[in-house]
C-alpha cells in the first residue's frame, strides 16, 4: 500500500478500531522489543555470577599451575647420577620392600607389589621435585592389597 491508500484506509476506520489497532500495535512493538533487546540482555545477566565464579576458579587453578612451574623452573639443573641417586633413595623410602628399581639408559623402571595409592601419589610427587623424574608410561593394577605393576620414569638429560 502506499502512503495516500493507507491514510484513506486509516481514516475510514471507526475510533474504536483505531484504538485497537494502536493498541495491538503498541503490543506488537513491546513484544519485540522484549524478544530483541530485553529478554537477551537479562539472560546474559542472570547468567554472569555462575560463569564469573567459574572463570575465577580456573584463573586460580592456572595461577597455582603457573606458580609450580616457575618453581619447578627455578630448581637447579640434577646430573643423571645425581637424578639417580635421589630416585633409588625416594623408591627405597616411600615403598621398601615392596618396589625395585632398574636403570636402562635415560629411564628407570619401578616395580610395584601392593603399594598403597596415597604413597605412590606423594612419591610421583617426590620423584617429580627431587629427581626431576616424570613417569613416561604406567602399567598398573588395582587389588584389594594395593597398586601393583611397572612404571617407567624418563630421568633428566646432561
Amino acid at each position: 500500500m502506499n502512503t495516500p491508500a493507507l491514510h484513506a484506509w486509516w481514516s475510514q476506520r471507526p475510533p474504536r478500531e483505531k484504538t485497537l489497532l494502536r493498541s495491538g500495535g503498541i503490543l506488537l512493538g513491546l513484544a519485540l522489543l522484549w524478544a530483541v533487546a530485553l529478554a537477551p540482555a537479562l539472560r546474559t545477566l542472570r547468567g554472569y555470577e555462575p560463569q564469573r565464579a567459574t572463570q575465577q576458579a580456573q584463573l586460580q587453578t592456572m595461577l597455582r599451575l603457573q606458580a609450580q612451574a616457575q618453581a619447578a623452573q627455578a630448581l637447579p639443573r640434577l646430573t643423571p647420577a645425581a637424578a639417580t641417586q635421589a630416585l633409588q633413595a625416594s623408591v627405597a623410602q616411600a615403598f621398601g620392600t615392596r618396589a625395585e628399581l632398574a636403570l636402562a639408559g635415560g629411564t628407570a623402571t619401578v616395580t610395584l607389589r601392593g603399594v598403597d595409592a596415597t604413597a605412590l601419589a606423594q612419591w610421583l610427587a617426590s620423584a617429580r621435585t627431587n629427581a626431576r623424574s616424570a613417569p613416561v608410561q604406567a602399567r598398573l593394577t588395582h587389588a584389594a592389597n594395593g597398586w601393583s605393576g611397572t612404571l617407567q620414569m624418563a630421568l633428566p638429560q646432561p
